[in-house]
């Protein structure tokens, strides 16, 4: 009993402690020893996953935008669902927009392989007849992966280390609390291995993102014509003068009968100077006739 409890604490220690060495050291992976009285403790680093990972060489998730004129926006469309069904690769989104004056445009993202990244990209742009902006943009994750490679490592030999002390645990108390530990720890590699699964994922396929649209007139037609838009102008100024005269009527009829309260008191306050001035002068004249 004294054996396990000392296994149980001195796990429970080597966990907190390789989660203090990760953040210190993220691609560095302790190696767990155990002593001749069967307790964990840290030894040398290992860095064998990390080089696993290193030789897979930078990490770089790509993303790429074009925005292309095209001379016919469904011809070029065809064209991209060809080119990507062709590499492999598949489409995650496309919106059409058809403008009054019948010019389509849109935009479409697709995922490739990011080996055939280049290819792909040269190849969309050989049916464009003009690249109008072009930005290509690279995330490096590296350091992510090789921090997650390292902290599941040691998740794992942790779980494998919980399965031991489980297996020699007597009591149900002692059962129960590294079940909750080994549950813990699962929970956690399970959390880490999804995050790595997701970076590979976006490591392994490229995204492209294409803008299109179609030539637009010179002399632009519809709404987008000269008449068309100087109507629009005196639609616009019409609206505008309506909405000023209607909030003017507004301010009158809601002030009423404040400017009616207001008339009463400066006509009472002036009826009140009169009479004022009034006994005044009185009282003067009165005043010079018994002199």
């Amino acid at each position: 009993m004294k054996t396990f409890i000392a296994n149980f604490c001195a796990l429970l220690f080597l966990v907190a402690g390789c989660g203090r060495r990760e953040e210190a050291q993220p691609v560095q992976v302790a190696r767990m020893k155990y002593s001749e009285t069967g307790s964990p403790r840290l030894s040398q680093l290992e860095q064998k996953p990390v080089e696993a990972a290193r030789q897979q060489g930078r990490m770089v998730v790509k993303t790429a935008t074009l925005t292309c004129e095209v001379a016919g926006y469904e011809e070029a469309l065809t064209q991209i669902k060809k080119i990507t069904t062709q590499y492999d690769g598949y489409m995650v989104y496309s919106s059409t927009v058809t403008h009054d004056n019948d010019v389509r445009s849109g935009s479409v993202s697709i995922r490739i392989d990011a080996k055939k990244f280049e290819t792909v990209l040269q190849a969309i742009k050989t049916f464009a007849k003009r690249v109008e902006t072009e930005s290509i943009q690279g995330n490096d994750v590296t350091e992510e992966f090789y921090d997650l490679t390292a902290r599941l490592e040691n998740k794992r030999k942790a779980e494998k280390r919980y399965q031991e002390i489980l297996a020699s645990a007597k009591t149900t108390k002692d059962i129960l609390e590294v079940e909750q530990a080994l549950t813990n720890v699962r929970e956690e590699i399970e959390r880490l291995e999804g995050r790595k699964r997701f970076l590979e994922d976006q490591v392994s396929l490229s995204t492209i993102n294409v803008n299109l649209h179609e030539p637009y007139p010179l002399v632009a037609s519809g709404r987008y014509g000269f008449f068309a838009k100087m109507r629009r102008g005196v639609e616009n100024g019409v609206s505008g003068f309506s909405d000023v005269l209607s909030a003017c009527l507004t301010f009158v009829i809601a002030g009423i009968p404040i400017f009616t309260l207001l008339f009463l008191a400066i006509w009472i306050f002036k009826r009140y100077r009169r009479r004022a001035k009034a006994a005044q002068l009185a009282k003067a004249t009165m005043a010079e006739k018994k002199e």
